[in-house]
């Protein structure tokens, strides 16, 4: 009997997608509270492709996952959330160290 890898939904990789842009777009509206809403789905929907991808052996767009559902925890107000999953990050993978710090500086409006 063979093994079927588990596919990562389209759907959900979309819907992430438009939760994103639709915090953008409430940010520069000047609405935090929507903002805050869309960004935190984001995240939360980032944390579910992560697990997704890694269950199909996609190691790197799992930790690009966990990235952007840091940045979106950030982004909606929670950071020391963010700061949880970037440091897990860095220990898993202290390659990236750099790119998570220039995302740190960059979330902070700080030029990276």
């Amino acid at each position: 009997m063979s093994s079927v890898q588990p596919a990562v939904s389209d759907m959900m990789v979309t819907v992430k997608s438009r939760e994103v842009q639709r915090g953008m777009l409430a940010e520069m509206g000047s609405k935090p509270e929507d903002a805050t809403e869309h960004f935190l789905a984001a995240a939360h929907l980032e944390l579910v492709l992560a697990n997704d991808y890694e269950q199909a052996g996609d190691m790197e767009l799992a930790r690009r996952s966990r990235i952007s559902a840091a940045s979106c925890f950030w982004r909606a107000g929670e950071i020391a959330r963010a700061h949880s999953i970037f440091e897990n990050e860095r220990q898993s993978d202290p390659s990236g160290s750099n790119e998570i710090q220039d995302l740190i500086k960059e979330l902070k409006g700080e030029q990276p």
